[in-house]
């Protein structure tokens, strides 16, 4: 049945049958490189819309979505992360240790000042990784958040460092600004109380 068959027909022959088994593999593959960038791309879409609301729920938890989705891939057991990926995990590993750094009201501001450096720092990586041609610049201004919203945010801190300090030990540091002026009352001041005499019934004689 194989006689004659040259090696070309051999090579037909075997393009039939694995073709499309390896046709569905590439799919697959395709697949999933596109599912996992759809993933990063939900991160920094999410992270952008909510940078001046940094306490929501969804802003934080793109957050905590970083170290898998930018991890790199394993193959044989061997961590393969590229430059991009590790500037955006380092930048988040940054960014978080800033954010569990306590600040006093006096240094509240300066908090404040390199929360934003570091932010934007990650998410000029994130754009690098992912195609968009930002500047950190661009990153820092184009983004509107109201006087008000800044302010709420920031009491929010307050309260939260507040209550950390408490709950650790810290010592409350409480200032007596005022007394009420009370008067202290005086004998001619204070009202005269006449004994009450208790009067006994004389018994008949």
């Amino acid at each position: 049945m194989f006689e004659g068959m040259e090696p070309k027909d051999w090579i037909m022959i075997v393009a039939i049958v694995l073709g499309p088994i390896l046709a569905i593999q590439a799919q697959k593959m395709v697949n999933g490189i596109t599912e996992h960038t759809e993933r990063r791309l939900r991160i920094f879409r999410t992270l952008m819309s909510t940078r001046a609301q940094k306490l929501s729920n969804n802003h934080v938890e793109a957050l905590n979505m970083i170290d898998i989705e930018f991890y790199g891939r394993r193959i044989f057991g061997i961590k393969f992360q590229t430059n991009k990926e590790k500037a955006v995990t380092n930048g988040w590993k940054n960014y978080n240790d800033h954010l569990k750094t306590n600040f006093s009201p006096e240094n509240e501001g300066l908090w404040s000042v390199n929360r934003d450096i570091y932010f934007n720092k990650l998410l000029y990586e994130m754009s690098l990784i992912l195609g968009y041609d930002f500047d950190e610049v661009q990153l820092k201004r184009d983004c509107y958040r109201p006087d008000m919203h800044l302010a709420v945010e920031n009491a929010q801190l307050r309260v939260l460092n507040g209550l950390d300090q408490i709950v650790n030990g810290m010592p409350l540091n409480m200032n007596v600004v005022s007394l009420p002026n009370v008067t202290q009352p005086t004998v001619e001041t204070v009202p005269k109380v006449k004994p009450r005499v208790k009067k006994v019934a004389k018994s008949a004689i």
